[in-house]
């Protein structure tokens, strides 16, 4: 059901509004409306200050900062913190400031040494081309050596440069070519260090690479570089490896925090995110929205003593439209809570209106049982949803499961009554039925009329509450329609029970008339198009009641099946092999057993059952409240 929600004003001085905001999060109960949505408050939007604009952009910079550490820190969890005064902002920040170039140095060094460690073997697969060709001069201590690579294509080019090295020098250049594989040439030239301007200067004008290493490795000849460079190949995945560890040192020292921290500043974030929703005076700042009833006074005596009563807490008039735009919180006995995710999986009911969580908790769980009706089915399926639910402790899966769980409690009632557990195989243990086989051919006629009735008692009863609807509404297109609907399908099952000589024969002219009459004002609530539709609609009706039927199709079809399992075993010739089919045929029965008749039984309700009263389109009640612990 609906709980009554009260429209409600909030108006007090400016400088108080921080306190206000901060009692009525702490309240949990209060739905704030965007100020354009209460007609009956006049003000103009809030404007915010240069303070609290400050403290925002605050908060949205320390958010990134945490959220930058946690993500380099591999901190995945959420944890729930408290709430963070404004004072502790100072504490997060010289936390931050202490820790951000920690991290950020340990990372920096990191892929600098990742990004050394991807290059180093280029240069080595170099140098160890140079090396067969490097002359014992380039040890001399007043020599520098240069080598070059170059296409096969091209080595004319090598040719040229060995020739105006050696001029440059006056031939006390030293220089050695060979060919390192079947496209590449490479030169090494070792000359005196005082020709280095010259010589660069030459290389500077010719198009060729040469082998250019990093600085802490082009001191010494290519051998001793090629030393180095090993050395540092496997000096850095251990140093590597030891900024790591760092790194996990500081997550185990520091996630927590921050994870902490993460979670009350997204809830302070959210906090001031309700200012953009209120409006102000020149003096005042002003609070529209909404209120359960019972919770009024709670409200209006924490608020008031949160500012000494220079604040005030008012109901505004309960309007037609108001009404209409009234929040919606739903208020059900515990068993009923569950199906609430099925019927806002539909739609919210609108405020003020049938809310139908009740009536399906009542109902889904029967049509379940009577679908599935065998004592096996029913308790392997009742034991794996009690199961789930101490692992799922929450949440609309924690819902399903409680649904499923009464229906396999209905399904169990339904196998004694049937007389089946894993379809035939109870009748072998000495198992019978206490109402009907509904296996037997004799008995199918009564199964399916009694799931007609059942759809006949469900739609009727839906045609009811649509009337109690359209009356509370002084709609009179939903009187005409469903009170046509309703008189139409009574007559109609005088018609059948005359026919069936169930009734007096003299009931069948009332009958016939009602039936008329039923039609006429389903038509009379289409307007012009009612004389085409209304008999069109009235049929559609009676499909809706015929629909039922499925309830009696999807038990037969899992009976059948169930049975079938049962005489594979007896029928294989290898008793392991028998069973072996029978579970599997079982256990596929098993799972359309608890997803066809869930399916059904929603289908039943939203389309048979709810379309006759519903009213969806509710809006969904969002108290500002916190989300930490």
């Amino acid at each position: 059901m609906n709980v009554e929600m009260l429209p409600i004003e909030i108006v007090g001085l400016k400088d108080d509004l921080n306190p206000v905001i901060r009692a009525l999060r702490k309240l949990g109960c209060v739905h704030i409306d965007e100020l354009n949505d209460s007609p009956q408050v006049s003000a103009r939007p809030l404007s915010l200050d240069r303070k609290t604009l400050s403290h925002q952009e605050e908060l949205s910079f320390l958010l990134a900062r945490v959220e930058g550490l946690l993500e380099i820190l591999g901190c995945s969890e959420v944890e729930k913190g408290a709430h963070i005064p404004e004072s502790d902002l100072g504490v997060i920040r010289s936390c931050l400031d202490d820790l951000g170039p920690k991290v950020r140095a340990l990372t920096d060094r990191q892929e600098a040494l990742k990004s050394k460690l991807t290059l180093l073997p280029r240069y080595e697969a170099t140098l160890r081309k140079l090396l067969p060709i490097i002359p014992p001069s380039v040890h001399d201590p007043g020599n520098v050596s240069i080598g070059m690579l170059v296409s096969r294509v091209n080595v004319g080019v090598l040719d040229s440069i060995a020739s105006r090295i050696l001029d440059l020098t006056s031939g006390r250049a030293e220089v050695v070519s060979s060919d390192v594989d079947a496209s590449t040439r490479a030169m090494f030239t070792v000359f005196p260090r005082e020709f280095v301007a010259q010589v660069e200067a030459l290389l500077g004008r010719e198009d060729v690479a040469r082998l250019r290493l990093p600085e802490e490795l082009s001191g010494g000849p290519p051998d001793v570089a090629l030393q180095a460079l090993q050395r540092q190949m496997s000096a850095i995945p251990q140093e590597i490896s030891k900024i790591q560890r760092d790194l996990a040192g500081l997550a185990v020292e520091w996630c927590e925090k921050l994870t902490v921290w993460r979670a009350s500043l997204v809830d302070e974030i959210d906090a001031n995110s309700i200012f953009p929703r209120l409006g102000e005076t020149d003096m005042t700042f002003v609070i529209a929205g909404w209120v359960p009833a019972l919770d009024f006074e709670k409200v209006q005596s924490a608020l008031q003593a949160t500012i000494d009563k220079a604040i005030l807490v008012r109901k505004l008039p309960m309007t037609t439209a108001m009404r209409k735009w009234a929040p919606v919180m739903l208020n059900n006995p515990t068993p009923a809570r569950p199906f609430e995710c099925l019927v806002n999986l539909l739609a919210l009911p609108r405020y003020g209106h049938i809310d139908p969580t009740r009536w399906m908790a009542f109902f889904l769980p029967i049509f379940f049982g009577m679908m599935l009706g065998d004592i096996g089915y029913g308790v392997l399926l009742l034991a794996v949803s009690l199961w789930m639910m101490h692992r799922i402790k929450e949440g609309v899966a924690h819902d399903i499961l409680i649904i499923l769980a009464m229906g396999s409690g209905w399904a169990i009632l339904f196998g004694f009554l049937y007389g089946e557990m894993f379809g035939t195989l109870g009748e072998s243990l000495g198992l019978h039925p206490l109402w009907f086989d509904r296996a037997s051919a004799e008995n199918v006629a009564g199964l399916m009329v009694m799931t007609i009735v059942i759809g006949a008692v469900h739609v009727t009863l839906g045609l009811i509450l649509g009337i109690w609807e359209g009356i509370r509404d002084r709609s009179r297109s939903h009187l005409l329609e469903r009170g046509g609907m309703l008189v139409g399908l009574i007559a109609l099952f005088l018609i059948v029970g005359v026919m069936a000589d169930l009734l007096p024969d003299d009931l069948m002219t009332p009958a016939l008339a009602g039936l008329i009459i039923g039609i006429v004002l389903l038509g009379a609530s289409l307007g012009w198009l009612g004389i085409l539709m209304g008999p069109i609609e009235f049929i559609g009706l009676i499909g809706n009641v015929l629909s039922y039927l499925r309830i009696a199709a999807i038990g037969l079809a899992s009976v059948y099946l169930a049975k079938i399992a049962n005489d594979v075993a007896g029928i294989a010739g290898n008793i392991i092999v028998g069973v072996i089919l029978a579970v599997l045929i079982h256990s596929l029965n098993l799972v359309l057993g608890a997803f066809s008749p869930t399916i059904h039984s929603l289908r039943l309700h939203y389309v048979e059952f709810f379309r006759k009263f519903y009213e969806g389109g509710g809006r969904p009640y969002k108290p500002y409240k916190s989300g930490l612990k």
